[in-house]
């Protein structure tokens, strides 16, 4: 029994020192707007967080596609973060308003979804 025990104690305490996020590390409106959120899926949200964009229940599911959109291109559609990073008009996105919220989603979706290609971050060119 107390070995049983000790096993249980040591795999909690492994448990613990996981960088994966949990529900309690994300806004809870978001876990209600999306009860299944994958451990990537939260890693995104925590990393646009970070950078100054607020995710919300009713903002994660258009979040998630620009993020997963901006890896899919950049894996599949043959193009730089520079060239998606860009308005109807083929101009950069500004440094204001939704066009800096969209490049700091594309920045943390890089970040936390497609890190491969965390090499043209700097093509988004976020102000400091």
């Amino acid at each position: 029994m107390m070995r049983r025990v000790l096993i249980v104690l040591a795999a909690l305490a492994l448990a613990g020192c996981s960088s994966d996020p949990t529900a309690k590390d994300l806004p809870s409106d978001v876990v209600s707007a999306r009860p299944s959120i994958t451990v990537e899926e939260a890693k995104f949200v925590l990393a646009a967080e970070h950078l100054g964009v607020k995710v919300t229940g009713e903002s994660v599911a258009d979040d998630l596609e620009t993020g997963t959109t901006t890896c899919w291109a950049l894996r599949d559609g043959g193009v730089t973060l520079g060239e998606i990073a860009r308005d109807s008009k083929g101009q950069p996105l500004p440094d204001s308003g939704d066009g800096l919220r969209t490049k700091k989603l594309m920045y943390a979706a890089v970040q936390s979804m497609c890190p491969t290609y965390d090499s043209q971050l700097s093509q988004l060119k976020l102000p400091s």
